[in-house]
């Protein structure tokens, strides 16, 4: 009993807005991490039930020198792992730990693209519309010089209102004809000569904005920007990025000190304290 009650005031304290010189109590500071210093030891690990789940979201969050890749429903964490680096191999190492789930919503980084090919070939994709956006400003900046970028930019600003099959629809007809308008520009290429071999290279003389035309173009395609109007799925992954994320790095701020491990194992009691069971 005087362990679980020590266990339950480290869980309280490690996840509660209130740092150890502000614990209230009969016993010191000092004495208080002595009791719970046995507590960083266990690592409490989710609940795996091989439950099919209509959505998941993914994302990682870097603690570290680590990564730690999470899945969960919009409800609740499914599972996390932690590895050195994201990558296929290993997003994949979480992908195989759950069914697969009919859609998915994550940010699109190559690795996950590729480990979802392999692991849940099946699942649906819904791109994360706020990374999409990132990308966007990264390729076309706040201020683009080219009448193409900016009426790029301005048709993504309006994206946050589409909601219905038909807005999407037209949303995709009035990219396509800012495609079709801009065509000739973003074809444009300058030759630049090698040094070294005597040859000649040719390229695209406005590549970023080129880029981001691109890229939408590519999501419209494989049909991974408006899922979520057919069905109702999370367009972000907020669920991850606004919610546990944010929330874990304000806890690592209030316990500002903690070693990468100790930091580590406070994930591990927040992830495991937001999971169903």
């Amino acid at each position: 009993m005087v362990r679980k009650q020590q266990l339950q005031d480290f869980v309280h304290w490690l996840l509660g807005r209130r740092i150890q010189s502000q614990l209230s109590g009969p016993i010191s500071v000092r004495h208080f991490r002595r009791q719970i210093a046995w507590c960083w030891g266990i690592e409490p690990k989710p609940e795996l039930t091989g439950e099919v789940h209509e959505v998941i979201i993914i994302d990682g969050i870097r603690i570290g020198h680590l990564v730690c890749i999470v899945a969960r429903t919009p409800e609740y964490v499914l599972s996390w792992v932690w590895v050195p680096y994201e990558s296929s191999k290993t997003w994949s190492l979480l992908l195989n730990q759950l069914p697969a789930p009919e859609y998915v919503v994550c940010d699109g980084q190559k690795g996950i693209l590729l480990a979802l090919s392999r692991c849940w070939s099946d699942a649906t994709v819904q791109r994360c519309l706020f990374h999409v956006l990132l990308n966007m400003k990264a390729k076309l900046t706040l201020n683009p010089n080219s009448t193409a970028g900016v009426e790029l930019k301005n048709l993504f600003s309006r994206i946050w209102y589409v909601k219905t099959q038909n807005q999407a629809k037209y949303w995709i007809k009035e990219f396509e004809g800012l495609y079709s308008k801009h065509e000739k520009f973003l074809k444009e290429k300058t030759e630049h000569p090698n040094s070294k071999t005597g040859q000649r290279r040719w390229w695209y003389i406005h590549r970023s904005v080129r880029s981001a035309y691109r890229q939408i173009d590519k999501l419209i395609k494989d049909e991974q920007l408006f899922n979520y109007t057919t069905i109702d799925i999370p367009r972000t992954t907020n669920h991850l990025e606004g919610g546990i994320n944010a929330q874990i790095r304000q806890k690592i701020r209030l316990h500002k000190g903690l070693s990468w491990e100790k930091q580590q194992r406070l994930v591990d009691w927040y992830l495991y304290t937001r999971t169903e069971r």
